[in-house]
């Protein structure tokens, strides 16, 4: 699905991120990166599904556009250097649990799943979860296969964290955090191989005992 001209696109786009340079390459960005991506993202869907029936959503439903909102940022280039995507029940308007969250510029892949960004009651019953099923949670991250594709589980933390959760915490930093993510990269050449969306759902699915603990307390 991908060519070398996607990463080259974005190596551009980031030496001339303005309008007028986008402009005149419109055309390439819809044929080297646009297509490509949402077939990317379609396909990974249509996989997904086959583990995550709860998966239904379109490719336009799990996209981000590559324009930024700039309106309260100091970095007033117009474009984002990198494709992305939230592929999970609700796409881009939820957490990537279970899904995953993909990211592709010109130098790496982004691959994350997890929870962030969390209402104050989500985090509250995630964090009780946590606490009551330590050793289970650790069993998932510290799988040989899970830990060496993701390493240590990532997030936002606070440094002080509320007193009921504060003997739990010696035990299990992850109390500490206020997402939980699970995240790795991989280099951007990775696209152009024939084998990138197994790389892809392999991940997906080392992530899925991770996801599925994370969901448990806020089913229903």
């Amino acid at each position: 699905m991908f060519t070398y001209n996607y990463i080259s696109f974005f190596s551009q786009l980031s030496e001339n991120n303005n309008t007028d340079w986008f402009n005149a390459h419109k055309k390439d960005f819809e044929k080297d990166v646009k297509k490509p991506f949402e077939a990317f993202i379609s396909k990974l869907i249509f996989e997904m599904n086959a583990l995550t029936p709860e998966i239904t959503i379109s490719p336009s439903e799990a996209i981000f556009r590559i324009n930024k909102d700039i309106r309260f940022s100091a970095d007033k280039s117009p474009y984002k250097t990198e494709m992305s995507a939230v592929i999970s029940k609700k796409g881009k308007k939820s957490n990537p649990c279970p899904g995953l969250y993909l990211s592709i510029g010109a130098e790496e892949v982004i691959v994350a799943a997890g929870l962030k960004m969390l209402e104050k009651e989500e985090l509250l019953e995630v964090r009780h979860h946590i606490a009551q099923n330590s050793e289970q949670l650790e069993q998932i991250i510290q799988e040989p296969k899970f830990k060496e594709a993701f390493g240590e589980i990532q997030g936002d933390k606070i440094k002080r964290i509320p007193e009921e959760f504060k003997e739990a915490a010696a035990h299990q930093p992850l109390l500490y955090h206020t997402s939980f993510l699970a995240m790795t990269q991989l280099p951007a050449t990775e696209i152009t191989k024939p084998d990138f969306v197994e790389q892809i759902m392999g991940l997906y699915q080392l992530t899925l005992p991770f996801a599925k603990f994370l969901s448990e307390p806020l089913e229903g």
